[in-house]
């Protein structure tokens, strides 16, 4: 099936299912979060705890190029992401094995095995991602694929609350010892990522449109620059997706701020998991039925202004800290929880929810206005024209520590507004597809 108003149940199904067990993954592995505190152990430094997010987008943007250029000569792309996740399913097997190894003794060469291992985990992203994009475009209408990211985020929401418990006791002094319990994690993380690839593996993909032959690295970055200045539609998408990841400076040091100036312990991750995914689980309906009924324009309109109360949530903390309310407070399962505490939970959570509808919104305005035979170059020349921004989180990094936090987090809701005006731009490519222009 090729038809974008028809759809592969079967598919739907294994989408949903893997949606589930990709988020024990996302749990585990956070870069924002897990590997952030994993780096904060090893090294006291917040410059290098944002070092995670700009290489896993790094090495995500250079990959998608090179592979889009080779996967626009095949008709079928299900081995990319079958080659791209058995790989990263390896390479997580080394961090694990590395951690438990040698975290105790060799902290600082950890550090740099470790990223440099990321690096590698990452580049296997950009395969995947190409793979598994063009089968949901080819399997799912486009008129379903908000209902199966929002299943995907409600399912995963749940299994993400039980990876949340599984995180908090894995972080806890009465957990494993530490490196252990970072090398437990990891370990988790690469057994589900095998089941990942295993189940959306077993999807028929139909033969789709192939390029008679590849083009020149070169060619393809001409084409891609076409792209720019052809479409508005994705221009101005673009435009958005910078401005959004310029915003992303506040929460990759939200766990740095948390832990330093909010005094919160480790094993609180687990806890923000849990709160997230709970507090977040209803919004992936709601996201998915704006998208599939209203348009991913309006979608992206919503989640970019509901993102800017994160921002203002966590600069509230601050101003909370040199008040009364700093030591008011309430026991509850999860400790002592202050307003401040509060502030920061909505702000992550906040964070979260429009973390997942953006990827939603995103997406699936993107695979609406990409012809089939520039699909895969649509989803790569988006990626590699922002790696630009990739370097945001570690500039995030040197604010925070070289004048402070709260200058950092004003910053972000700077970023969130240009982002805001972005989405209002862009055009609703659906009307197209209701009266019949299947091409642009």
């Amino acid at each position: 099936m090729n038809n974008q108003d028809q759809t592969d149940e079967k598919a739907f199904l294994i989408g949903v299912i893997n949606g589930a067990l990709w988020n024990v993954v996302t749990a585990v592995i956070q870069p924002e979060l897990v590997l952030s505190a994993f780096i904060l152990r090893l090294k006291n430094s917040v410059v290098l705890t944002t070092l995670p997010f700009v290489i896993m987008r790094l090495g995500n943007t250079i990959s998608s190029l090179v592979i889009s250029n080779i996967a626009e000569t095949w008709s079928r792309k299900k081995i990319f992401y079958i080659g791209g996740g058995t790989f990263r399913v390896i390479i997580l097997g080394f961090i694990a094995l590395a951690t438990y190894t040698i975290g105790a003794t060799s902290p600082n060469l950890l550090i740099w095995l470790f990223l440099v291992l990321l690096g590698f985990y990452s580049a296997g992203i950009g395969s995947s991602s190409i793979g598994f994009n063009e089968i949901i475009a080819k399997t799912i209408s486009f008129r379903r694929r908000g209902q199966l990211m929002g299943l995907r985020g409600f399912f995963g929401g749940l299994v993400g609350i039980a990876s949340g418990f599984y995180v908090r006791f894995m972080l806890e002094e009465t957990g494993p010892s530490f490196p252990h319990n970072y090398a437990y994690l990891y370990a988790t993380a690469a057994f589900f990522l095998g089941c990942c690839v295993l189940s959306f593996s077993s999807i028929n993909e139909p033969a789709g449109y192939a390029n008679a032959k590849r083009a020149s690295i070169y060619l393809h970055i001409i084409k891609g620059i076409g792209i720019f200045k052809a479409d508005d539609n994705f221009k101005f998408q673009y435009l958005n997706n910078l401005a959004q990841a310029m915003a992303m400076i506040g929460p990759v040091v939200y766990l740095p701020y948390a832990i330093k100036s909010l005094q919160v312990p480790e094993s609180f991750v687990g806890s923000l998991i849990i709160l997230s995914a709970g507090l977040t689980l209803p919004i992936n309906f709601l996201w998915s039925y704006i998208g599939d009924k209203y348009g991913n324009r309006l979608l992206l309109l919503m989640n970019t202004f509901v993102f800017m109360l994160s921002p203002v949530l966590i600069l509230l903390s601050g101003y909370l800290m040199q008040t009364s309310l700093a030591v008011v407070g309430w026991n509850t399962g999860l400790g002592f929880i202050t307003p401040v505490l509060i502030c920061l939970i909505l702000a992550y959570a906040i964070f979260t929810m429009t973390n997942n509808g953006g990827m939603i919104g995103r997406m699936n305005y993107l695979l609406e206005i990409a012809p089939e035979a520039r699909r895969p170059s649509y989803i790569a020349f988006m990626n590699i024209m922002l790696t630009p921004t990739a370097v945001f989180p570690l500039i995030g990094g040197v604010i925070s520590e070289d004048l402070s936090f709260q200058t950092n987090f004003l910053l972000s809701l700077i970023f969130s507004l240009v982002a805001l005006y972005y989405a209002y731009r862009l055009g609703e490519p659906r009307k197209q597809k209701i009266t019949g222009n299947e091409s642009k």
